[in-house]
């Protein structure tokens, strides 16, 4: 069986491990990037710590309005049990 052939990828620059046999990749060493300055690594983190906290306060929000439509379905069911104290609740598996 011959070993598997290096090849170069021209467009990322990974090196290749290559089957002769079936055409198929065997292995793919990729490309390191590039060391990026700091500066805008600072500007980076800071921009998705603005985009975090918005994500946070619209979870926050959802939570508070689940809350709410939560405590109305509750009452809601409360009132109903309290109209005819005799029913028995819904069972899910009578709708088979």
């Amino acid at each position: 069986m011959p070993e598997a052939l290096d090849v170069a990828c021209p467009c990322c620059g990974a090196l290749l491990k290559v089957d002769p046999d079936s055409g198929s990749v065997v292995w793919a060493d990729k490309k390191k990037a590039p060391p990026k300055d700091l500066d805008e690594l600072v500007n980076r983190v800071r921009s998705q710590k603005s985009v975090l906290d918005e994500k946070f306060a619209r979870s926050v929000q959802q939570t508070r309005n689940a809350r709410e439509v939560l405590e109305k379905k509750f009452e809601e069911a409360r009132k109903r049990a309290a109209a005819d104290p005799t029913a028995r609740p819904p069972n899910p598996f009578d709708n088979e």
